[in-house]
């Protein structure tokens, strides 16, 4: 008995909070939409899309930003953001990729005393490095080359979750030393952004509460009962 009940009453702190998907963009069919701006176009995901990457993914290929905007948002405590990443044809170690909500860095390569950090590459020695976690295949010499250049390709599944409560939010994705078209760029699939929020706590519970609660406080009375019986 005192299992199932301490389980039923942990469950109940989950209800203070909600989360809410305010965008999601798979790319595959209608216009990118207005609020979509800075460099970017809809192409094939070429061998990706064995990866969960759909048919099409907006791809950057040159040094702008693809820059998302989102306004009207409800009130919210935090904010999670969720992409593939797809990285495109040798990129060096060394390379910078940046990844920003109103100007705040979410991943930022960065060299430190000769350290990199958050390393962003597929080339050389370097196996598929950035944000997330990796998703493709191994490497071999130059392979595997999932399409455009000659070079190797892979890809990431990347999200952050971080404190947000404004109206807006802005987001930035940018490689702003790639040599571009077939010879390193990068492109974002499935983007999905969602909000968290705190419920009042004047919030009227649903009737399937009420009954948790109602279930949880007779059981603890009949173990209440059955002990005092027992120390008679």
């Amino acid at each position: 008995m005192r299992v199932p009940l301490l389980t039923a009453m942990l469950a109940l702190p989950a209800l203070a909070s909600a989360q809410t998907t305010v965008y999601s963009n798979d790319f595959e069919t209608g216009p990118l939409g207005a609020e979509w701006s800075g460099a970017g176009s809809r192409q094939s995901t070429g061998g990706l899309s064995a990866f969960g990457f759909g048919q099409q993914h907006l791809k950057n290929d040159g040094q702008t930003a693809s820059i998302l905007s989102l306004g009207g948002l409800g009130a919210h405590t935090s904010m999670t953001l969720a992409f593939d990443l797809a990285m495109w044809d040798s990129i060096d170690l060394g390379d910078t990729f940046a990844v920003t909500v109103d100007g705040v860095d979410l991943f930022r390569t960065r060299n430190v005393g000769g350290t990199w950090f958050d390393a962003f590459s597929n080339y050389g020695t370097a196996q598929c490095e950035g944000p997330g976690t990796r998703i493709s295949g191994a490497f071999s010499g130059d392979a595997p080359n999932y399409g455009y250049g000659f070079w190797r390709d892979c890809a990431r599944r990347v999200s952050f979750t971080f404190a947000h409560s404004a109206a807006t939010a802005v987001f930035s994705w940018q490689f702003p030393n790639a040599q571009g078209g077939s010879d390193e760029s990068f492109g974002i699939d499935n983007v999905v952004v969602t909000t968290t929020s705190a419920l009042s706590s004047n919030t009227i519970p649903e009737p399937q509460t009420y009954a948790l609660m109602a279930t949880g406080l007779a059981a603890l009375a009949l173990v209440g009962r059955r002990r005092a019986t027992r120390t008679r």
